[in-house]
């Protein structure tokens, strides 16, 4: 499978953020207005229909805790190295009491790199002895739901975000060419 990527010159790129902080400063700015209207149509997508679609599925992602679905805030990072000149973030939103995960673990549940373990890390307290726990297979449920409804991990912002990769791979294209940086695309 071929993936593209934009590369460009790491050494032109560290010499703007060192020397012309105000050129940098203006192409982040320009970065993120222009692949912003792009980003705002999948942010409202993943906010109104997949939240109503969970709402009636897994209820059970909405509650007053730190782990319940938030919705998700999308935006674009801009960084100094000419391999990830932009990364698309996509975070649970702040519900007032802290960003909520519930996005974040819905985004990733059932990306497993290794066979879970049967018994928790244990820790020490207070109280006479070591604990730990035994894992009874609390997120299967959670994967397999997550799994049948919308597919594999990255169900969310990722498979809509590279959807829409060649109209933003366009936009970084046209503003670093207008900044001076050369880039190019390459086929791994």
């Amino acid at each position: 499978m071929a993936k593209s990527h934009l590369t460009g010159s790491s050494d032109y790129l560290r010499e703007l953020k060192t020397y012309e902080k105000g050129l940098f400063a203006q192409l982040k700015k320009r970065m993120t207005t222009d692949v912003s209207p792009i980003l705002s149509p999948i942010e409202s997508e993943i906010n109104s229909s997949v939240t109503s679609q969970l709402k009636s599925t897994m209820p059970g992602m909405f509650h007053n805790g730190r782990t319940a679905w938030a919705g998700v805030d999308v935006r674009p990072r801009v960084s100094v190295r000419p391999r990830d000149l932009i990364t698309i973030e996509g975070t649970g939103k702040n519900q007032g009491m802290g960003r909520q995960l519930g996005f974040d673990y819905a985004e990733l549940a059932g990306i497993e790199r290794r066979p879970p373990r049967a018994v928790s890390k244990g820790w020490g307290s207070s109280s006479v002895g070591y604990h730990s726990y035994v894992y009874n297979g609390q997120g299967l449920a959670f994967n397999r739901r997550l799994g049948a409804k919308f597919g594999k991990p990255g169900r969310f912002l990722f498979k809509r975000v590279l959807r829409r990769k060649p109209e933003i791979e366009a936009k970084v294209k046209k503003v670093a060419e207008q900044f001076g940086i050369k880039l190019f695309s390459k086929l791994d």
